[in-house]
């Protein structure tokens, strides 16, 4: 080095150096960017047949923060709260399905604040095909996911299927409400 100049082949070495070191930031963020889909699947995996609410939130921790942030409808809580009758809800669901991800969990908080024994809820996980549990998805004429099947006895009432037309309480409200008009 003389007089402060850098020699051409420190130049060319330094220029080494530095694509080099671009290189490996680049494959390192690449390798991030590659396993982490992965990663986050690792956690879910396809759940199928009857499953509890413990394994749904178990498997995808995505229900319990829209449970924890879900406000139910205060009018739908007070029907279904002071509901008397016996009625069955087979939910079904899909632990791939972006609409179960997105409705299952109101409907959730829901039953949660309600604690009704009158309201018997049961989930039955769907394979991404939606071929599995075919016992379940023959029997109830399963096409889309999520499906709430709303049953008195073996009669059904009523049905939501894939999304809510308002929010999910209200809708079953409107099903159970319904029911009850028939009745009488």
């Amino acid at each position: 080095m003389k007089d402060g100049n850098l020699t051409e082949d420190t130049i060319q070495k330094t220029e080494i150096l530095m694509n080099s070191a671009r290189r490996f930031v680049f494959a390192v963020i690449l390798g991030f960017w590659l396993m982490w889909p992965a990663a986050s699947k690792a956690q879910q995996q396809d759940l199928t047949g009857p499953v509890t609410k413990e394994e749904i939130l178990a498997n995808d921790r995505i229900y319990k923060i829209y449970i924890d942030r879900y406000e139910p409808d205060r009018e739908a809580v007070e029907y279904l709260s002071a509901y008397r009758d016996s009625v069955q809800l087979m939910v079904f669901v899909g632990s791939w399905c972006r609409e179960s991800r997105k409705y299952i969990p109101g409907l959730m908080k829901t039953l949660e604040v309600v604690g009704s024994d009158n309201i018997d809820i049961r989930y039955i996980a769907v394979d991404h095909q939606k071929k599995l549990p075919k016992s379940f998805l023959n029997k109830f004429d399963i096409k889309y996911i999520p499906s709430v099947l709303v049953l008195k006895g073996t009669t059904e009432v009523g049905r939501i299927e894939e999304k809510p037309h308002r929010l999910i309480e209200t809708d079953l409200v409107q099903i159970l409400d319904a029911g009850n008009e028939k009745k009488e």
